[in-house]
């Protein structure tokens, strides 16, 4: 007798359990892909965020007026700086603690110079963040030399009362450090100034609000290394290696939400701040780490999270270029045009800029930029022209319909659109052909007439967002170029450092390099040098996916961001190479015995400010 398939007892469980299982897959790619979506969403380069017009004008400007020697120049020489800084400071002999504080001269110098680093970075940071504040370098370099000299011997006295080492140094004199810079800012800025910048306490708030912020740093990672000392060679050591690259993103995000009104500040100040603390420590993980899939552990999970950075921005640039140059009218003849000239050429027409006044796009940058006097009076007519475009339109009934007086109003020459449409007008030759008679044409559009209108009317709706998604690529385009950048120089700069740090006598002092010998220094710093070129290697193919997707070369916007922005960036990264290399000594902290399978190792919560 033959059965029905359909009425098959055991053929029809194995179907539903088909379906059951295409539809857990289904779900399981679903939650895979919100999750991951979820996740792109936390990070600083895809946050929605958007450079400004003037931004954008300043580096068209500075690519075309610079030259790549130039670039090159001011790409590898960002670091050296702080290379000195570190050697100069490191060939000043420390002495043993136990000596007291009265001997140790190397360790209140490098405290001198860490406050008077600190103290002028901030005020830099409030040059920036608060308008109409100036500050002369004269005035920066009294500042650096008043904390130099008044807040070590400050603390000397503190030592004296409560002991050498002071217990949680930074943390036990950090009222005092505050104390001293509000007092000599106002002895050496004036009063005035200082009354100035207190009066805009928006921008006050938002100042004060990012240097907290930054403040969880010194104090987020070292505890994190402890973390990882303690959970090596253990069950637990997985999961804490997985929680930095969270704990990155988390920062990030705290630092992002207090400087969240000035968006062209964020990739500098949040890359160049946490990214520089991440690299150090990876790189510090990696070497006092002594298991080898330990080790392969962190550059599988580091390499991920770079790739999936490029994998989001490869989505995002699919279409960019092409839909840029449509909206640009630029014809295929001439689509040579890379993405940063195809904007210009966007905002530089009228009709289109007026098209895109209302798609919440940025004209003034919170940062100074040189420009040349065409594209500062663009900037100002297009500031008028948004005003103009966000006031509320005034409708009229058909029972009154408006007057002589007010259509002269709305089509008068002194409209702010207007006089940016006559400002291009002047600058373009204007040809007249003779009128073409008027065809009569029906009433009753075809339905391929209609058809072809939503279609025309839907590419122009998704034309009319293109300005808005390409100043928000370059502001992603901006965060990873300093991303790569950073984590590719970091681990090679750190792998010379420990190659020279253990020939030198303060060595024994730093705890960061406690476990490393001229014995087993040379295969550590391997690892790192290892871990470094494979850095290199995705920095390389960032600048070949910008270059082959939107045509641009990222070395000019690195260089761009370096140099525009140099007082703020040198300013960062010596804090941090003080904070994470010259100032993890013994001298600054407290010490806790952590007992491990063969050894006792001495680990030193260094909280620096």
């Amino acid at each position: 007798m033959l059965v029905l398939p359909s009425t098959n007892p055991s053929l029809k469980n194995a179907l539903a359990d088909s379906t059951l299982l295409q539809f857990s897959i289904r779900r399981l790619q679903a939650g895979a892909v919100n999750l991951f979506n979820r996740w792109q969403s936390l990070q600083v380069s895809y946050r929605g965020h958007k450079c400004s017009i003037e931004r954008l004008l300043a580096l068209d400007e500075y690519t075309r007026k610079t030259s790549f020697l130039r670039v090159i120049t001011v790409v590898a020489g960002a670091l050296v700086p702080m290379v000195i800084l570190v050697v100069s400071q490191e060939s000043i002999p420390l002495n043993d603690p136990s000596a007291g504080w009265q001997l140790n001269y190397g360790f209140w110098l490098r405290v001198g110079i860490l406050a008077g680093v600190v103290s002028v970075t901030v005020a830099v940071h409030a040059k920036y963040m608060i308008k109409s504040t100036a500050l002369m370098p004269s005035q920066l370099i009294l500042l650096f030399l008043c904390q130099v000299v008044s807040y070590p011997f400050v603390a000397m006295g503190i030592a004296s009362l409560v002991g050498f080492p002071v217990p949680f140094f930074a943390l036990s004199t950090f009222p005092v450090f505050f104390a001293l810079l509000i007092a000599w800012s106002t002895v050496v800025f004036g009063r005035k100034t200082v009354h100035n910048m207190l009066k805009r306490s928006d921008e006050m708030r938002i100042h004060l609000r990012f240097i907290c912020a930054q403040m969880l740093l010194p104090v987020v990672y070292p505890i994190y290394e402890v973390l990882f000392v303690a959970a090596s060679n253990t069950h637990f050591e997985l999961p804490v290696i997985l929680l930095l690259p969270i704990m990155k993103v988390v920062v990030k995000y705290i630092i992002t939400l207090s400087l969240a009104p000035m968006e062209d500040m964020l990739p500098e100040s949040v890359i160049l701040t946490v990214d520089f603390f991440h690299a150090v420590y990876l790189a510090t993980c990696m070497q006092t780490s002594r298991s080898a899939v330990t080790v392969t552990i962190i550059i599988i999970v580091d390499v991920s999270q770079s790739l999936s950075m490029l994998a989001g921005l490869y989505r995002r640039s699919r279409t960019t270029l092409a839909r840029a140059h449509r909206a640009a009218g630029i014809s295929s003849g001439k689509a040579s045009l890379n993405l940063l000239e195809t904007l210009c050429l966007l905002c530089r027409n009228p009709q289109n800029f007026q098209a895109q006044m209302s798609r919440s796009v940025r004209v003034r940058s919170c940062l100074p930029h040189r420009l040349a006097p065409t594209d500062s009076t663009l900037l100002s007519m297009w500031e008028e022209a948004a005003t103009e475009a966000s006031r509320p339109v005034r409708s009229w009934s058909t029972s009154e319909p408006p007057t002589s007086s007010t259509s002269f109003k709305l089509e008068s020459p002194r409209s702010p659109l207007k006089k940016l449409q006559l400002y291009f007008a002047r600058r373009r030759t204007t040809v007249v052909h003779p009128a073409e008679p008027i065809k009569q044409r029906s009433v009753r559009p075809q339905y391929s007439e209609v058809t072809a209108s939503r279609v025309l009317s839907r590419s122009r709706t998704q034309d009319a967002t293109i300005l808005r998604e390409t100043l928000a690529m370059l502001y992603t385009m901006e965060c990873l170029v300093l991303t790569a950048y950073l984590e590719a120089l970091i681990p090679l700069l750190y792998g010379n450092y420990m190659l020279v740090m253990v020939h030198l006598p303060n060595a024994k002092y730093h705890t960061e390099l406690r476990n490393v010998t001229r014995q087993n220094v040379s295969y550590t710093a391997t690892v790192v040098f290892l871990f470094g070129l494979l850095q290199v290697a995705s920095f390389v193919l960032y600048a070949a996916l910008i270059r082959r997707r939107c045509g641009m070369n990222v070395q000019y916007q690195l260089a761009f961001v370096l140099e525009t922005q140099m007082s703020v960036v040198q300013g960062k990264l010596m804090i941090w190479i003080l904070v994470t290399l010259a100032c993890r000594v013994v001298h600054f902290g407290t010490s806790n015995r952590i007992e491990d399978h063969d050894s006792s190792v001495l680990i030193c919560l260094d909280f620096v400010t």
